[in-house]
C-alpha cells in the first residue's frame, strides 16, 4: 500500500513539473514538430518551391534550396524536421529573417503542404563546430549553379548543377571566392556523403580544374605541434597552467 502511494506521488509530482514548464508544455503540445515558446508571426512571412535540400557532408541537412535560388537555412535541431515538412518540388511556407542583400533565409518556423510544421524552440543559433567527416574521398566536378552561404551570410562553398554540395573552409572561401561564382567549373575532392538528401563534400582539395588544385584544411583542425625530438614535442601545453 506504502508502495502505491509512492509511485501516485511521484506521477502527480511529473504532471506538475510538466505543466509549469512552458517549453516542455508548448513542446509536448505539438502535433507535428516542436513549438516556439516565442511569438514567431511577428517575423517576415516567406513562401517558394523547393529545388532541392541542402545537404551536409555528415548525411543530413542544413537547409533547403528553393527554385528562385534562394537558400534556406535553419538550425541544428530545425534541421531534424526538415525531410518531415517538405519535399524537392513542393510548396513551402514559413517566417524567418532575410538577408539584406544575400539570397538567404534564416528561417524559423516551416509548413508543408501536407499540414506538418516545425518552429525553431530557441531564438539564439548555437555554435557549432564544423563536421569531422572521415572516409575515402568523393570526387565531384561541373558547373556552379549558386555559391553557399553559412546562417551568418560567409561565403562558404557552391552548389552545383547537379545538386552536388561543396563545402570549403571559411578562411579559403574568401579566398577563392572567384572560383565560387555562379557559371564557373569546379572540381573538388574530399570526404563526405552521398544519399537520399543528396551529395556533400568537405573539401580538402579545390580548384577550376583537376590540373590547378588548391589545398585547403578544416576550420576546426588544431593548429600543428613541435615536431618529434624537440625541446617542446613532450610538453602538454594544458597542463602547463595547473
Amino acid at each position: 500500500m506504502r508502495h502505491l502511494f509512492c509511485l501516485a506521488v511521484i506521477a502527480v509530482g511529473s504532471a506538475v513539473a510538466l505543466s509549469a514548464s512552458p517549453v516542455l508544455a508548448a513542446s509536448s503540445s505539438a502535433g507535428n514538430g516542436p513549438v516556439s515558446v516565442y511569438d514567431l508571426s511577428v517575423l517576415p512571412a516567406f513562401s517558394g518551391t523547393v529545388s532541392q535540400y541542402i545537404p551536409s557532408a555528415g548525411g543530413g541537412v542544413t537547409g533547403l534550396l528553393l527554385s528562385d535560388g534562394t537558400q534556406v537555412i535553419v538550425s541544428q535541431d530545425l534541421s531534424w524536421d526538415l525531410p518531415k515538412i517538405v519535399k524537392p518540388g513542393d510548396k513551402l511556407t514559413g517566417t524567418g529573417l532575410k538577408g539584406k542583400t544575400l539570397p538567404i533565409i534564416h528561417a524559423f518556423s516551416l509548413s508543408g503542404p501536407r499540414g506538418s510544421r516545425a518552429e525553431d524552440v530557441g531564438i539564439a543559433m548555437p555554435q557549432h563546430s564544423p563536421e569531422m567527416v572521415a572516409g575515402a574521398d568523393i570526387v565531384v566536378h561541373g558547373e556552379i549553379s549558386y555559391p553557399l552561404y553559412n546562417i551568418q551570410g560567409v561565403l562558404v562553398g557552391a552548389i552545383l548543377k547537379d545538386h552536388t554540395v561543396i563545402r570549403v573552409p571559411t578562411r579559403d572561401a574568401s579566398k577563392i571566392a572567384a572560383w565560387l561564382k555562379p557559371g564557373a567549373m569546379l572540381y573538388a575532392a574530399g570526404p563526405g556523403a552521398t544519399g537520399v538528401y543528396g551529395t556533400a563534400i568537405n573539401v580538402h582539395q579545390i580548384g577550376p580544374d583537376a590540373q590547378q588544385l588548391l589545398s585547403v584544411t578544416a576550420d576546426d583542425l588544431p593548429p600543428p605541434g613541435p615536431p618529434p625530438g624537440s625541446a617542446g614535442y613532450d610538453v602538454i601545453k594544458s597542463a602547463e597552467t595547473h
